[in-house]
């Protein structure tokens, strides 16, 4: 049985990515209505077909047709047609407004008139004689007088502003007068349910960052801790991020995986019930999607929820946990849902990361002689942290190059400081509100949790300046990208060939031995 055979659900992803990427590539030259009249036609002729091949390329055929409608659907919502001149527009303050340089910059949802249900991406200029501009809170309402414009790139490089924005549903941006606004209570029942419930957990994550993490003294200290526990790298400084980025610990500030792993061990442990599985299992999924919702709702933590979710079902069924189905899965859902979730780089790099580790951690791992891991543990351990480092820098890697210029040399290294301090970081984040009702004991976690996240810091700033700790300046475009990861399958096949060639000749060998 070959692996498509093996992985069903892969066929039918990849077939709605090449349709989400064939719609938004003839967006405006083929219409919503003739993707939809292609795919009720492949669905009829799938339906009448006998053939078991020709039925299963028809259903392909299919899903290619939804992938092209459901992205040529919703790049028809975003084109919102901009007005040439000043507007005014009543909105909802969607995210905490950050103070950078002259500009308080912050997300606009227009709740009111022709332009409802406009997303702005605004930059509101600060005013020293204006106090009320930073006390504006997310779920405050603002009646703005701006001109909307297009969004627009604004740097030599392959990160698509414009196309980022679209990913996450915003149309147009704004640069906002000290005087062309104001406060004004509004009202947010034009909002969905799902905005409406968005915009109350962002304001509950803001309450607990200002009550808890307020805590942690030092503005990087604070600034890493939220965005390593709750999903903020607003206030990140240029020079962290580029620490990071260069140290290749990157990921590890943003919410992911990695995070979500760590919070699903704990509530499982601090669930316990060891002879109510299925009650312990839904208990934490709960616990798990009501952390995703507080956080933001990123692709990333979406997808990292939906694969727990998927692995704790599964586990009550007694199946196979962790899968490219698995995966499959949770693409189509997360595709389904917002197609433009493809063109994000939290989507596509996390989802290669996992890809890659599911294809390739057991070939990797099994380069040492299980035998000899099982007989000394710690070089297990380690050799187990270095085969998942490998395999998930092997599948994000040219998305790194691609994006962002740059290649980070000793991702191994950062690798085995940042997974390790993760841990006790959010560990500690997460004793430390346990311990709000005892203040002695709130300043003392929130003392060791400075020190994990100043350490882990200092730590990263080593490594990122360690010799030729980045590959610099590095530019490919789409073509070269799609030939590198090509490349990778290619001698990956060529080695897995090998592998088991070498395996079969082991076996006769040792057959032949024994006769």
């Amino acid at each position: 049985m070959n692996f498509l055979q093996l992985n069903p659900l892969l066929r039918i992803a990849a077939c709605l990515i090449l349709g989400i990427f064939a719609g938004y590539e003839t967006w405006g030259a083929c219409p919503q209505w003739g993707w939809l009249a292609a795919m009720a036609l492949c669905v009829g002729a799938a339906m009448v077909i006998r053939h078991d091949v020709a039925q299963g390329i028809t259903i392909m055929m299919a899903t290619f047709m939804v992938g092209g409608f459901l992205v040529t659907r919703r790049l028809d919502v975003l084109q919102t047609p901009l007005p040439t001149q000043k507007v005014s527009f009543r909105a909802v303050v969607a995210s905490q407004p950050q103070p950078r340089g002259k500009v308080m910059r912050m997300d606009l949802w227009v709740v009111d008139g022709h332009l409802f249900p406009l997303r702005v991406k605004a930059a509101v200029m600060r005013d020293s004689l204006r106090q009320d501009q930073n006390r504006l809170q997310v779920g405050d309402g603002v009646a703005v007088t701006s001109l909307l414009q297009t969004p627009t790139n604004y740097y030599d490089s392959n990160f698509d502003y414009p196309l980022y924005l679209r990913c996450h549903g915003f149309t147009a941006t704004t640069l906002v007068l000290p005087d062309a606004w104001h406060r004004e209570v509004v009202n947010v029942r034009s909002l969905s349910h799902v905005q409406r419930t968005v915009l109350e957990a962002m304001r509950f994550r803001q309450q607990i960052m200002d009550r808890y993490l307020s805590e942690v003294e030092g503005d990087d200290e604070m600034a890493v801790a939220m965005a390593m526990t709750m999903g903020d790298k607003s206030r990140l400084t240029r020079e962290m991020r580029d620490v990071y980025s260069i140290s290749g610990a990157s990921h590890v500030l943003a919410l992911s995986g990695l995070h979500l792993g760590i919070i699903y061990m704990l509530l499982t442990m601090m669930v316990g019930w060891r002879r109510m599985g299925r009650l312990r299992e839904l208990t934490v999924i709960m616990g798990i999607w009501a952390y995703a919702v507080v956080t933001g709702l990123s692709p990333s933590v979406v997808r990292a929820a939906t694969m727990i979710t998927i692995y704790a079902m599964v586990s009550i069924l007694r199946r196979e946990r962790m899968s490219l189905n698995a995966l499959a899965f949770t693409a189509i859902v997360m595709l389904v849902s917002n197609p433009m979730n493809l063109y994000d780089v939290g989507f596509q790099m996390s989802f290669m990361a996992v890809f890659a580790i599911l294809v390739l951690y057991k070939p990797v791992y099994g380069l040492i002689d299980r035998e000899f891991l099982f007989a000394h543990r710690i070089v297990a351990w380690a050799w187990g942290m270095v085969a998942v480092s490998l395999c998930a820098q092997l599948g994000v890697a040219p998305l790194t190059a691609y994006y962002f210029g740059r290649f980070s040399v000793y991702f191994l290294l950062t690798n085995f400081i940042v997974i390790p301090m993760a841990t006790l970081i959010i560990y500690t984040t997460v004793a430390l509100f346990m311990a709000s009702i005892w203040p002695s004991a709130m300043t003392v976690v929130a003392a060791l949790l400075k020190f994990l996240v100043q350490l882990q810091n200092t730590l990263v700033q080593w490594v990122a300046g360690l010799p030729g700790a980045s590959i610099e300046g590095i530019h490919i475009n789409r073509l070269q990208l799609l030939l590198i990861y090509i490349f990778i399958i290619a001698l990956l096949f060529i080695a897995n060939r090998l592998l088991r060639n070498q395996r079969i000749f082991n076996t006769k060998k040792q057959s032949h031995g024994v006769i």
